[in-house]
């Protein structure tokens, strides 16, 4: 009898670092956004529509710096190491210190799903190490060899 290795379900999505990082930020976010609704329970000003606005607030702030995180990393990949720092300094004066400050939580956070969670074969990438960049470039590059 053959032994086949069939791809389940899971073993896809951990193949998928991007997707792990949005499923897990989304449920951080839901989290926090049950934490708020639980703390507020009886406050008189606190309607269902307040509710919602700061559950989207919560979201879009997760999964927006998440994507401008993303679409830095694979912007500056894509441009050198110039573009990168220039992008950089550009989204810091932009933002002041939040840029760092995400940039730096988000990095953490992929360095914690990629040791914990990702199997895929793609180098994970960060906003912090140009090396990072350098070899996920080398790697995309001996793929479509």
């Amino acid at each position: 009898m053959e032994n086949q290795v069939t791809s389940s379900p899971l073993q896809a999505l951990r193949s998928k670092i991007a997707l792990i990082e949005a499923i897990e930020l989304s449920s951080l976010g839901f989290v926090l956004w049950v934490l708020i609704s639980l703390i507020t329970i009886g406050a008189p000003d606190v309607g269902l529509s307040n509710l919602i606005v700061i559950f989207i607030m919560i979201e879009g702030a997760l999964l927006g710096s998440w994507l401008i995180y993303n679409l830095y990393i694979r912007i500056a990949r894509a441009g050198g190491k110039v573009i990168d720092i220039a992008l950089w300094i550009v989204a810091t004066i932009v933002t002041a210190s939040y840029t760092f400050w995400a940039w730096t939580i988000l990095d953490i956070n992929r360095w914690i799903i990629a040791k914990l969670f990702y199997r895929g074969e793609a180098p994970v990438e960060y906003a912090w190490s140009v090396r990072s960049k350098q070899i996920r470039k080398i790697w995309e590059a001996t793929k479509k060899i």
